[in-house]
């Protein structure tokens, strides 16, 4: 890691933006799931829904790894 503190401000800044995008996807899902209880749920859409739930928990999985690297770096500096 590069011990420039600009750089690690940049780092970090990208980081709580990727965060946001996650917690904003994990809004969408449970919007998902709430509007397919609304109306008779299909197999198809329930498909669809777990797909994009589990496509959003891995993201968040790598995201929670990479803050971690970066927290790591940042301690061993």
């Amino acid at each position: 890691m590069n011990s420039d503190p600009n750089e690690m401000v940049r780092q970090l800044l990208g980081t709580i933006l990727e965060q946001q995008k996650m917690i904003c996807g994990l809004a969408q899902n449970d919007l998902l799931l709430i509007e397919s209880r609304l109306s008779p749920p299909s197999q198809e859409g329930l498909v669809v829904a777990a797909e994009v739930v589990r496509s959003t928990l891995y993201s968040v999985d790598a995201l929670t790894d990479k803050i971690r690297l970066l927290d790591s770096q940042v301690r061993n500096r």
